[in-house]
């Protein structure tokens, strides 16, 4: 009889242990697909963090499980690329996205999503070769003082819609900051452009009034001073031979000349009007005709 009891006491905890094992491992079942069903839905609806923590926690409920192992593998792989594009770190992008695609087995939406991706990096990676190309070109129009020429090229960059994506906010920024340096060089070169002609400007005033100065001086000679100046060789005030600067054969000294000036003005004659010679031939005239040079003045200058 006791034997007996132990028999069927044995069985009952045997069923009861098989019971258990057999209902956690059920639960454990379950939970692994809610976890893997969990996670798919995750990721279409692009909610990737949380993908890869029921892709994890299935593993927790079935270890070393396959699928699961290649479905977190490939999210991360994915999530890396992304966060490779965003950094602008093209080439790095690129080759996670083909990873990913290659992925056997993997999730389908995965595999699409990546090689849409890849797509969209090596058109990314093209017009990046080629904004580049443009703005080296433009930098070295600038460095040769072309401001203009270096400005219509960037407006090739900027009349492109696509150059405004975040993609190329680099090559962006650089190109604005190009465009400023080719205006402030484009403001500098006019302001020099100005200085110069102003500066011409005032040396052909300066050789115009030179000129005139000069005509004026010869327009009030005499008919015979302009012709001994025409004739002269040298250089002097007035153009004129030492002879026709003497009475009597002295040198007309500058006081004889003020005083002259006077007795002309006191008869009437505005003698603030005539060049220092005009008043050394008045009184030569005088002296030759044998008059006072105020009677000379009056009768000859009047």
């Amino acid at each position: 009889m006791k034997k007996w009891v132990w028999v069927v006491a044995t069985i009952v905890v045997a069923l009861l242990i098989g019971g258990y094992a057999y209902s956690n491992h059920h639960a454990t079942a379950k939970e692994y697909q809610a976890a893997m069903a969990n996670g798919r839905t995750a990721i279409q609806s692009k909610h990737y963090t949380q993908a890869e923590s029921y892709f994890q926690n299935a593993l927790k409920r079935r270890l070393n499980d396959k699928t699961a192992q290649r479905y977190l593998t490939q999210t991360q792989r994915f999530v890396s690329a992304e966060n490779a594009l965003d950094d602008l770190h093209f080439a790095s992008a690129q080759k996670h996205y083909q990873t990913v695609k290659d992925t056997k087995n993997g999730l389908q939406v995965l595999t699409k999503r990546a090689q849409d991706r890849l797509k969209q990096v090596k058109t990314i990676r093209g017009n990046v070769k080629q904004f580049k190309k443009l703005l080296t070109k433009a930098q070295g129009q600038n460095e040769a003082l072309n401001y203009g020429q270096s400005n219509t090229t960037l407006d090739e960059l900027f009349n492109n819609s696509k150059f405004r994506q975040r993609y190329y906010k680099n090559l962006y920024s650089q190109a604005l900051a190009l465009r400023k340096a080719n205006n402030a060089g484009q403001t500098a070169s006019l302001a020099s452009s100005a200085s110069s002609t102003a500066a011409a400007s005032s040396s052909e005033s300066s050789a115009t009034s030179s000129s005139t100065a000069t005509s004026s001086s010869s327009a009030s000679l005499t008919s015979s001073e302009q012709a001994a100046a025409k004739n002269y060789s040298g250089s002097n005030e007035y153009t004129v031979t030492k002879k026709q600067k003497e009475l009597n054969g002295k040198t007309i000294t500058a006081d004889q000349i003020a005083s002259a000036r006077k007795t002309i003005n006191a008869a009437g004659v505005q003698a603030d009007a005539m060049s220092d010679q005009d008043v050394r031939v008045a009184l030569q005239q005088a002296n030759k005709k044998d008059m006072s040079l105020s009677a000379y003045a009056k009768q000859y200058l009047q």
